[in-house]
């Protein structure tokens, strides 16, 4: 492999302007470095859970020896990152870790994959911290997260010569449709098109603390199709598939501008209403419940499928946590499908 592949020098000034990597929030990561380095702490152990990862990082590579170094290389570059800050020495060793997976075979999806796991854990870690300003850290630890991934993954492509200069207008085009491309895969659910449960978490903290500073209302729609299983059994995964998607059209058509639909996983569908009371929740959630039940969806063969759905409703009191509202939009859409499934319950 040619050493020109990878630029010996990187516009860290340039790179810093696109991602927003200012004073402030460096001042955000630095009142936030204890909470992140107890977080890094345990990111080993969730790594290696079966259920957040194994799989995974056992793709990452064959030889278990060099899946370590990969994965301790990692680990110590994303603490030093924000231990220390972003810096020009972050972007370069970024830009080693890049060059370093093309030559053992470490797949930018596995690559991204462990990205995200870290933003999760960070971002949990931040949102149970009540000395933190939630909504900004998070925001900047996302975008440093997502510059870091930019540069790995350059490197790893050997395109970094897109990074060298920003002075065109084209490279800068160029640079944000991959960053654009990266937003995507980190926050948009593949099957459905919607926001996934990483965008609504990080989301969904925004709008509390706005709700909270700005004394506004927030409601949380939590849908479930009903009976999907029976489906899946009954028609197969494929149209299991379809209906997802069709709910996710209806949700998505339904939503107002300031109204944030994504799925949160499986059949379960999260609506956040900012600025909404719960008597307009509840007609909302009414109305999305009655076109869901009165659109069939078409499989084959002209057959048509009925699908109903159950709605919870969450309303935020002040001084909730994000937990403590998901919990009380859970316990509603219990009660929805013990009422008989199909209808809303707050």
């Amino acid at each position: 492999m040619s050493d020109t592949m990878f630029p010996q020098e990187i516009d860290s000034e340039a790179i810093f302007g696109v991602w927003r990597i200012d004073a402030e929030t460096q001042d955000l990561l630095k009142a936030a470095r204890s909470v992140i380095a107890t977080a890094l702490n345990g990111f080993e152990a969730r790594v290696t859970r079966q259920e957040e990862g194994e799989a995974t990082i056992a793709a990452l590579l064959t030889d278990p020896a060099e899946r370590t170094r990969v994965l301790d290389t990692l680990r110590q570059h994303w603490r030093d990152l924000f231990g220390q800050g972003p810096s020009e020495a972050a972007l370069d060793r970024a830009a080693q870790i890049g060059r370093r997976h093309f030559e053992v075979a470490v797949q930018p999806r596995h690559y991204l994959a462990l990205c995200q796991l870290l933003s999760r854990i960070v971002t949990d870690a931040l949102i149970e911290d009540p000395n933190i300003d939630t909504p900004q850290a998070v925001d900047a630890v996302g975008r440093v997260v997502m510059m870091d991934a930019e540069v790995v993954l350059g490197s790893y492509y050997g395109s970094l010569a897109d990074l060298v200069s920003y002075e065109a207008q084209s490279e800068t085009r160029t640079l944000k449709d991959r960053v654009s491309v990266l937003e995507d895969m980190a926050f948009i659910d593949a099957l459905t098109g919607l926001f996934n449960r990483r965008y609504f978490d990080r989301s969904i903290a925004v709008e509390i603390s706005r709700a909270n500073r700005e004394h506004t209302p927030l409601s949380l729609l939590v849908c479930d199709i009903d009976r999907f299983k029976a489906i899946n059994d009954g028609w197969g995964h494929l149209v299991g598939d379809r209906v997802l998607k069709h709910l996710a059209g209806v949700l998505a058509d339904m939503g107002r501008k300031t109204d944030i639909v994504t799925r949160f996983g499986g059949e379960e569908f999260c609506f956040v209403l900012p600025n909404t009371k719960p008597e307009w929740a509840r007609l909302v959630a009414e109305r999305v419940r009655a076109r869901v039940e009165a659109m069939p969806i078409e499989i084959e063969n002209g057959a048509s499928l009925s699908v109903t759905i159950s709605i919870g409703i969450g309303t935020y009191r002040t001084g909730d946590t994000v937990g403590q509202l998901m919990l009380r939009a859970d316990e509603a859409l219990y009660r929805a499908k013990r009422l008989g499934r199909n209808c809303v319950s707050d």
